[in-house]
């Protein structure tokens, strides 16, 4: 079968654009407001997780947005090129706004990587590429805020896109690096996540039992698992039904196991507060995921082409949304249970 081309590729493979969940420490508290999560994690698995958080806060907050902001204005700029016309995607696409700065995201995301070189023990795997990350991102910076707004403001009519073609190959080398330092922190990111998290699902059976947190934990980490195997595939251009299809039943019964839980349990698990679970929430999205998967399935059954570069990305952003959901959920969570230790 043909490698499936995303949307996305333009610029690096897809996988770079899977985020990853967050506060793994807190999360991994099995759904209790008191104790400690380091009675689920070793110490050095511990300083790992700590290790990774400002990569996975670049990744999910930098990454996904820049990679598809580049893909949209590199196409644009081609055709205005070719064309000669003003194309209404040759407006502002690289700004990460937060607290009024439109560009805070990415700015934070330096000073997290900076700070963590600088702080915990070294890692001669991680700590070069991230330094090489952090400064293309930090030269990229004051670039593409040149770029937003010589298209914002519509220069590029006066001057017959001079300074969009100087611009151009200026960010063109340094979004080529900080794409390929991405896709290696992906991978090292991706590896060392999933050790932990399995570690910690057998730490919450042994404390708990197989409770509606551990199946949360557990569909999550089979939809993690799945994506990542397909994309793999898709990278070594294997992605047939042959190989798909055990990964789909794997998730699914993960799925169906913690749908059948919750619904036995739905009464003593009304959402009263952020501290209670929060299965029902993330059921609809990781319910999208297997339905993409699935689809994606059948058009390879079927060797229809022409669709699966749609289905293909469209199981990527289930997924994306089934994490943010997840980490958006999980953060309220903790913060309401931080309140609630204050008090």
């Amino acid at each position: 079968m043909k490698k499936v081309v995303s949307a996305l590729v333009t610029v690096a493979v897809i996988g770079g654009a899977v985020i990853y969940k967050t506060d793994v420490l807190n999360e991994l508290m099995g759904g209790k407001a008191e104790g400690s999560a380091e009675t689920l994690l070793s110490k050095e698995n511990e300083a790992t997780v700590a290790k990774l958080a400002p990569f996975v806060g670049c990744i999910n907050g930098v990454d996904g947005i820049w990679r598809g902001a580049y893909a949209r204005y590199h196409t644009a700029y081609e055709s205005q090129l070719a064309n000669g016309r003003a194309f209404w995607n040759l407006q502002t696409r690289f700004t990460l706004t937060q607290h009024g700065d439109q560009y805070a995201i990415a700015k934070n995301c330096v000073e997290g990587l900076e700070a963590g070189a600088k702080s915990g023990q070294a890692d001669p795997e991680l700590d070069p590429i991230g330094a090489d990350y952090a400064q293309a991102l930090q030269q990229l910076i004051p670039l593409v805020q040149e770029v937003d707004t010589y298209y914002s403001q519509g220069d590029y009519k006066d001057d017959g896109m001079a300074k969009g073609k100087t611009l151009q190959s200026q960010i063109e080398p340094l979004f080529k690096t900080f794409f390929e330092k991405s896709d290696r922190i992906h991978s090292i990111v991706a590896s060392r996540n999933l050790a932990i998290e399995k570690q910690a699902l057998v730490a919450m059976e042994q404390r708990n039992g197989k409770d509606i947190w551990w199946h949360t934990e557990n569909v999550m980490l089979e939809a993690r698992t799945v994506i990542d195997a397909i994309d793999a595939l898709n990278v070594q251009d294997r992605l047939t039904v042959e190989n798909l299809q055990p990964l789909e039943t794997t998730y699914q019964q993960a799925l169906d196991a913690a749908k059948t839980y919750g619904e036995a349990n739905r009464a003593s698990m009304a959402n009263k507060t952020a501290a209670d679970p929060f299965w029902f929430n993330l059921e609809p999205n990781a319910s999208a995921l297997l339905a993409n998967v699935k689809a994606l399935r059948r058009d390879l059954d079927k060797s229809k082409n022409a669709g699966l570069e749609k289905n293909y990305n469209n199981m990527i952003n289930s997924f994306n949304r089934l994490v943010t959901e997840y980490n958006n959920r999980n953060q309220s969570r903790n913060r309401y249970i931080e309140s609630m230790n204050k008090g």
